[in-house]
C-alpha cells in the first residue's frame, strides 16, 4: 500500500460512499491542492502510477504496528539497540485534505493522526487476527454482542480539557456516537444500519450490540478512522479538530497547518514507554513531486512516498544509502456502467467493452509492468485470499484470446444488440491521472466504432453523480478497501452504503451470497461463499475492473526499525521508529 496516490488524496468515498456531497466539499473545496495539481497534468505513462495506489497507499510512509509481536521485517540489525531522540520527517506531495480530524480526514492526514489517538483494537486485514491497543479483552457472548475490556492504567495527554485523565469506555461510546452522527463522515454503512447501541456498565467495560450477525464488526470497531478514541469533552463541545485535539497515542499535537506541515512531539506519559523513541515527527507538504523528491535528495526530508517504479529508481541512483520499498497496491480503478438504462441494459454491450479493453497494455503502459487484472475483490488483499484465482478472471476477460479476435467478437455483441454505433458519455472526475486513464480507456473503446463524449467534472460534481446514479458510464479510483466487505457490496442491490445501487444493478443470486456472507463468522465458509458470489459478478458486469498496480516508498538508512511489510493500515500505528543519526 505505500506510494504515491494522486488521484485519491481527496476522495470523497471511505469504505462506503457517504451521504451526501457536503461531505465531498469538506475535503476538497479548503485545500489549494486541485488548483496547483490542474496545472501539473501528467502524462498518460505516469497516470497509475500516481493514480491506482490511493490515500491509505500514500501515508503508509515508515512505519510499524502496536507492538503485540505481531510485525514484518525490520531494517534494524538484531543487536542494535533503538536510539532515543531526533525528528523523522517526511516529504509529501499529497495535501491534507480536510485536517486532522480522525473521522473525516482522507489525505495524507491518514499517516498522522493514528499516532495521535488511541484505539481499542486493530484488525490485521492479512488473516482478520486481532491486536489489542487500549482493550485488553473481547468477549462474543452472543452473535450480536461483543465485550471489551479496557486496559485500566491508559491515559489522555496531559493538554486541556482532558489534562491527562484515563480513558474510560463513556469516551469510546461518545467517540462511536460522534461518527454515526456526524454529517461529514464518508463511511458509516456499519454504523448507520448495522450498529443497534453501545451500553458501558462500568469505567473499563464497552458492551457492542449490533442489529444482526455481522463478520466484520471488529474490522469496523478497529478502523483507522472510526475507531479513534476521542475524548468525551472534546465531542461533547463539538470541538473542531482540524488542526487540534487530545488522545492517548504516542505523540501530540504541536503544530498542525493542513495543506502545509504539521509537528507532532512525543507524548511523555504514552503507556508503553518508552515507546516512542522519537522526539517528534514532521510532515512536509510540497506543492509538486519536483520539490518533494528534491527535499529528499537535499536530506532535507528522511522518508518519501515514490510516485512510481522510475521515481523509486531515481531515489536509488541518489546514493546506496537510500533503501526502497515496495508493496502491492490494495486500491484499483474501474469502469461504472448504468445498468437500467441503454445501451448498459443490455449484458451483450457490458461484454463487448470488457472484450475491447487490453489490460496488457494498460499494465505495461500506464502502470510500467507492475499491474495486476482483478475481478470484484483486489488479489493483493490477504494475498488473494478473498479474490477468484487471476487464472479465472483472465478467463472471464478473455484475456488469453488474441486482441484481434476478442475485438472482432465485441463488435459482433454490439451489433447483436443493436448498438454498434452506440454513444454515451463517461464521466471523469477532473483529476489529471484519472483524465489520463480515462483518455486511454476511451481510445481502447473507440475501436469498437463506439461513439464515446469524455466528460471532465470537478470532484464534487463527479461524486454528486456517481453517488446518485446519475451517469452512464464513469471512472472510478477506488480506496484500499482492507476487507472483501465494501468490495462486494458495490454488486449488491443496495449498493455500498445500503440504500441503492449506483449502477441501477440488481442480481437476487448475488445479494443472497454477499448477504449471507455478512453472517459467517467462519473466515474459510465467508471466503467460499464470496468466491461463488465473484464468480455471478465477473459476467454481470455493472462494474468493469480494470487494474491495480504496486506502491513505493524510499528512506535513508538511518531510519530504523520501519518494518515495512505490515498490511494496509497497520503500517500507521508505528509507534516504534528511531534514527540513528543523532
Amino acid at each position: 500500500m505505500r506510494g504515491l496516490i494522486g488521484v485519491n488524496v481527496a476522495h470523497p468515498y471511505g469504505r462506503n460512499a457517504p451521504d451526501n456531497s457536503r461531505q465531498a466539499l469538506s475535503m476538497t473545496a479548503t485545500n489549494g491542492y486541485w488548483s496547483r495539481i490542474a496545472r501539473e497534468r501528467l502524462s498518460r505513462r505516469r497516470a497509475l502510477a500516481a493514480g491506482v495506489s490511493t490515500v491509505a497507499g500514500a501515508v503508509a510512509l515508515a512505519t510499524v504496528g502496536c507492538g503485540d509481536g505481531k510485525s514484518a521485517s525490520s531494517t534494524t540489525p538484531a543487536a542494535e539497540a533503538p536510539r532515543p531522540g531526533g525528528t523523522l520527517r517526511t516529504a509529501t506531495s499529497l495535501p491534507i485534505a480536510s485536517g486532522l480530524d480522525p473521522q473525516i480526514e482522507t489525505g495524507t492526514g491518514l499517516g498522522i493522526f493514528p499516532r495521535v489517538y488511541g484505539y481499542m483494537l486493530h484488525v490485521d486485514p492479512a488473516d482478520e487476527s486481532v491486536i489489542y491497543d487500549h482493550a485488553v479483552s473481547v468477549e462474543q457472548t452472543d452473535a450480536m454482542t461483543y465485550v471489551f475490556k479496557l486496559k485500566p492504567d491508559i491515559k489522555f495527554q496531559s493538554i486541556a480539557p482532558v489534562n491527562g485523565r484515563a480513558v474510560t469506555s463513556e469516551d469510546i461510546a461518545r467517540s462511536l456516537a460522534r461518527y454515526r452522527n456526524n454529517p461529514l463522515v464518508p463511511s458509516k454503512t456499519w454504523h448507520a444500519t448495522i450498529l443497534d447501541r453501545v451500553e458501558t456498565p462500568d469505567a473499563t467495560t464497552v458492551r457492542v450490540i449490533t442489529k444482526r450477525p455481522y463478520a466484520y464488526t471488529l474490522q469496523e470497531l478497529g478502523g483507522i478512522s472510526a475507531g479513534a478514541i476521542i475524548p468525551r469533552e472534546l465531542v461533547d463541545a463539538e470541538t473542531n479538530l482540524s488542526a487540534a485535539g487530545v488522545g492517548s497515542g504516542p505523540f501530540q499535537i504541536e503544530r498542525a497547518a493542513p495543506g502545509d506541515d504539521v509537528r507532532l512531539v512525543r507524548n511523555a506519559n504514552y503507556y508503553r514507554a518508552p515507546v516512542p523513541y522519537l522526539d517528534a515527527m514532521e510532515w512536509q507538504v510540497a506543492p509538486s513531486d519536483d520539490v518533494r523528491f528534491d527535499a529528499f535528495r537535499q536530506r532535507q526530508a528522511d522518508v518519501m512516498p515514490n510516485r512510481d517504479k522510475h521515481e523509486a529508481q531515481m531515489a536509488r541512483d541518489i546514493s546506496e544509502s537510500v533503501h526502497v520499498t515496495s508493496e502491492p497496491a490494495l486500491a484499483w480503478v474501474a469502469l461504472g456502467l448504468r445498468c437500467d438504462r441503454p445501451p448498459f441494459n443490455d449484458p451483450r454491450v457490458r461484454g463487448a467493452l470488457d472484450l475491447a479493453l487490453d489490460r496488457d497494455t494498460l499494465i505495461r503502459d500506464l502502470s510500467f509492468g507492475d499491474g495486476d487484472v482483478l475481478g470484484a475483490v483486489n488479489p493483493h488483499l490477504a494475498a488473494g485470499y478473498w479474490s477468484l484465482p487471476q487464472a479465472d478472471v483472465i478467463a472471464a476477460q478473455s484475456g488469453g484470446v488474441d486482441l484481434a479476435e476478442r475485438r472482432a467478437n465485441a463488435r459482433a455483441l454490439l451489433l447483436a444488440a443493436g448498438a454498434d454505433k452506440a454513444r454515451f458519455t463517461l464521466q471523469v472526475a477532473a483529476i489529471p491521472q484519472l483524465i489520463d486513464v480515462a483518455t486511454v480507456v476511451r481510445q481502447h473503446l473507440l475501436t469498437l466504432g463506439l461513439d464515446i463524449v469524455l466528460q471532465e467534472l470537478d470532484l464534487i460534481a463527479w461524486f454528486t453523480n456517481f453517488h446518485g446514479g446519475k451517469f452512464e458510464a464513469t471512472l472510478i479510483s477506488h480506496l484500499p478497501y482492507e476487507s472483501p466487505d465494501t468490495p462486494t457490496r458495490f454488486y449488491h442491490s443496495a449498493g455500498p452504503d445500503g440504500t441503492s445501487s449506483p449502477f441501477g444493478f440488481s442480481s437476487g443470486d448475488i445479494d443472497r451470497l454477499v448477504e449471507r456472507s455478512w453472517g459467517e463468522k467462519d473466515r474459510a465458509t465467508r471466503q467460499q461463499t464470496l468466491l461463488e458470489a465473484q464468480k455471478l459478478m465477473l459476467t454481470a458486469r455493472p462494474m468493469i475492473q480494470l487494474l491495480t498496480n504496486v506502491g513505493y516508498t524510499s528512506a535513508w538508512d538511518y531510519v530504523r526499525n520501519r518494518r515495512e511489510g505490515l498490511v494496509g493500515s497497520l503500517a500507521q500505528y508505528n509507534y516504534e521508529q528511531w534514527l540513528a543519526l543523532h
